[in-house]
């Protein structure tokens, strides 16, 4: 196949995923377990990978590291390597092709991430994504691969079915998209069940390509874990561990002396009852090759060898003299409730720091200081963070990372921002990315003063060029009102790790 007509027709936003860079895996590997290799100097491919948003960031945190990626689709792989050859990257590379038929000369890599492509595509397909991740896997390599769940799709195949019925395949997939809300509208007010109901609403405001992809594209075929689990087993691959938020983790009793391997059919039975339990919908699954060190349901012993980040706000007065759930919001609107003093202090240590990451026996001092100081009581024991913190990091309230990570900067008196974070603000299409892989979102005023951030001005003058730049744009502002708006996205830019 030549190319993807309907990826090229609607793409997926090209965005970097927390959730798939290097350093995290690594760290949940390392939470079941299993030692992954240096993200830093790594060999990372992506398949799939759009125009490159994820996996261009990457290679740019980590010039140690060769980067490539495979697109289908033309359009998207050919943006991409113009992309790379403006930014001046030398250790990244997309190649328009088919997972299917990867070159022979690839080699062995120690991080594969394949986001949004094993449900998506045929069953010979499917076994050829598996067939590349054991082959081009390095013996102590991770490999990222993300599916649906049947668990939790069940309930939604009336409406995709709804939807692929009352929709014409033949058309291209931007017209197919508004005939699908047209359709959209006639369910809401057909149905009655308040979950496909739900599922409605978020679709007539979710990504056009979300909803072409999910519902309307001719494959989408979600499979119970234990299927999944099989299909490892049956290409020389074994489960590694959840990549994904989660409200619950396995916990297998009588799993005392048991090695990893003893482990394995009960670990794989609790995960598939988990998502039964659950209704789980979408899983983030790491693999490693089957002579690698077997893995085993994560362990909160393993966070003190870890380095933890995040971004978490509080609107309530923080108690710390009393073990009272109070509400914390990381910028995505997910609310973690925590209720230990020394997690509450921990969390105020850790959003301090942010972008930076802090290692756990740092983060227990720094959050038994912030107790001394404002609230009295015994000393508190490692067990109790420790414990405390691994719910946290499960649901990811809190991020583990085996890579430290840049401390944020101030702005200065002529900011200046990464070379990666200008061109990607001046680029239309492409989305800004954190120091932490999130993407940040601007509106237009915002990605014109971080493409503007080449070290050049001061901040009077930015805001002189920013007031001058939105009344051409039909904004008349004070120089007042702008000088307070510079800074406040100043401030922004230098929390998300983009100053240098």
């Amino acid at each position: 196949m030549d190319t993807l007509a309907s990826y090229d027709e609607l793409p997926y936003d090209s965005l970097p995923l927390p959730e798939t860079q290097p350093d995290f895996l690594a760290a949940v590997a390392r939470l079941h377990g299993f030692d992954a290799p240096d993200p830093r100097r790594a060999r990372i491919l992506e398949l799939g990978c759009a125009q490159g948003g994820n996996l261009i960031p990457l290679a740019w945190r980590w010039p140690e590291s060769e980067c490539v990626g495979v697109e289908l689709s033309r359009v998207q792989a050919e943006a991409g390597m113009a992309f790379i050859q403006r930014l001046g990257l030398s250790n990244a590379r997309i190649v328009h092709g088919d997972l299917a038929a990867l070159p022979d000369d690839l080699g062995e890599f120690d991080f594969i991430i394949a986001h949004g492509v094993f449900s998506w595509v045929p069953p010979s397909v499917q076994q050829a994504l598996l067939e590349a991740c054991r082959r081009h896997l390095s013996p102590h390599g991770i490999a990222y691969v993300s599916f649906n769940v049947a668990a939790g799709w069940q309930a939604l195949q009336p409406l995709r079915a709804a939807l692929i019925e009352r929709t014409s395949a033949e058309l291209p997939a931007p017209a197919r998209f508004k005939q699908a809300l047209r359709v959209l509208d006639a369910l809401e007010s057909e149905w009655r069940d308040p979950f496909l109901l739900k599922e409605i609403a978020y679709l007539k405001t979710a990504a056009p390509s979300y909803l072409f992809h999910e519902y309307l594209a001719e494959f989408n075929a979600p499979l119970p874990f234990a299927e999944f689990a099989g299909l490892l087993d049956a290409h020389g691959l074994r489960y590694v561990g959840e990549a994904g938020p989660r409200c619950a983790v396995v916990e297998l009793e009588d799993a005392w002396g048991l090695v990893p391997e003893g482990m394995a059919g009960r670990w794989r039975d609790a995960e598939a009852a988990l998502d039964d339990a659950l209704a789980i919908r979408f899983r983030r699954a790491l693999i490693a090759r089957d002579d690698a060190p077997c893995a085993q349901p994560p362990q909160a012993v393993a966070l003190s060898g870890l380095a933890f980040h995040a971004d978490l706000r509080s609107d309530e007065e923080i108690d710390l003299a009393t073990a009272s759930e109070q509400a914390f919001v990381n910028p995505a609107g997910n609310i973690f409730r925590i209720a230990q003093p020394v997690m509450k202090a921990a969390a105020m240590v850790l959003s301090s720091a942010y972008p930076a990451a802090i290692a756990y026996l740092a983060l227990l001092d720094a959050a038994r200081a912030v107790l001394a100081e404002h609230a009295s009581g015994a000393p508190v024991e490692d067990a109790v963070l420790s414990e405390a913190l691994f719910q946290l990091v499960t649901s990811q309230g809190v991020m583990p990372t085996v890579w430290g990570g840049p401390l944020a900067a101030e702005p200065g008196e002529r900011p200046c921002a990464n070379a990666l974070a200008r061109l990607q603000a001046a680029s239309p299409g492409w989305v800004v990315s954190g120091a932490r892989h999130v993407a940040i979102d601007l509106d237009p005023a915002g990605r014109m003063l971080l493409a503007a951030l080449d070290g050049s001005r001061s901040v009077d003058e930015l805001a002189s060029h920013m007031q001058a730049s939105l009344a051409a744009a039909g904004l008349e502002l004070s120089l007042e009102r702008v000088m307070e708006l510079t800074w406040q996205q100043l401030w922004l830019f230098a929390r998300q790790g983009l100053l240098v």
